[in-house]
């Protein structure tokens, strides 16, 4: 498994390269826009060939982007929904200009409204978001605690909307540890974590989990809680993170950090080494 984590691109893109050497990352996600912001991404072609040259450079890889955290394709506010479609189509651009592996993202929540109606207006804002961005970067649909009515704490709310599209290859999966835990699919021994990806196989295919978030929880099994805990200090704990980082169906994706801090200033060089000492 390639270990990795999230790093800023502040002072440049080609910065990202810099950073990920200081923590010994061997993979990295990042934002090429503000998260929290509705602010398109802005870097110039001088910056973006730097990031292409110390990419060859470091041999670092992949790049997962992580989309806005603002997008909600199930709300019923349409002028949210049309903003992240939007914002989608424009990060998809940029994975395919920066050689990313995609754009992982967080589908969003119909709220108080049910769940099913957030589903069929996922699945009618991820075809627009296809149909616009032609290109060969997919779209990563993130696992999440299932708090707040969100789309994606059930494996099924994943595997509906792939299969409402006709299964596009470019509707891809991020499993992310803490928020499977949290959602209440266990994973803390390898026969947890069998009978767990036996399900996600069953409901969306292995084929399509292409990158994983590694973070410890916070809050207990079945929470709903989205509280990210370095590696070994939370409730899946350092046993639970050899299953993971171990397990035939994973060892080979790329797994990144978002444990606390994890924007730079975290102990992210430590939690990469915990996690390469629990390979065998």
């Amino acid at each position: 498994m390639k270990f990795g984590a999230h790093v800023s691109i502040a002072g440049g893109l080609e910065r990202a390269f810099e950073r990920a050497a200081e923590i010994t990352a061997d993979c990295i996600q990042i934002f090429v826009a503000a998260p929290q912001r509705w602010l398109a991404a802005k870097h110039s072609p001088e910056s973006v060939a730097k990031f292409l040259e110390s990419r060859a450079a470091s041999g670092i890889g992949p790049i997962l982007i992580h989309g806005p955290y603002l997008i909600n394709l199930a709300s019923a506010d349409e002028t949210l929904r049309q903003r992240s479609i939007d914002a989608l189509v424009s990060q998809l651009a940029w994975s395919d200009r920066l050689g990313a592996m995609g754009v992982c993202f967080h589908v969003g929540s119909p709220l108080k409204e049910d769940l099913a109606v957030g589903l069929e207006r996922a699945a009618d804002g991820l075809k627009q978001i296809l149909a616009r961005a032609p290109g060969p970067s997919p779209l990563l649909l993130e696992t999440t605690a299932g708090g707040g009515n969100s789309i994606g704490g059930r494996f099924e709310d994943l595997g509906s909307l792939i299969e409402r599209l006709d299964a596009p290859a470019r509707l891809q999966v991020c499993l992310d540890t803490c928020h499977i835990f949290a959602a209440g699919y266990p994973c803390v021994t390898t026969d947890q974590l069998d009978g767990t990806l036996e399900q996600f196989d069953r409901v969306i295919g292995l084929d399509r989990l292409t990158a994983l978030h590694l973070n410890d929880s916070e809050g207990g099994f079945g929470s709903h809680r989205d509280r990210h805990a370095n590696i070994g200090e939370g409730q899946i704990g350092q046993e639970g993170f050899r299953a993971i980082v171990n397990h035939p169906s994973l060892k080979a994706l790329p797994g990144f950090l978002e444990v606390p801090g994890f924007a730079g200033d975290g102990p992210d060089a430590e939690n990469l080494r915990r996690l390469r000492e629990l390979v065998s």
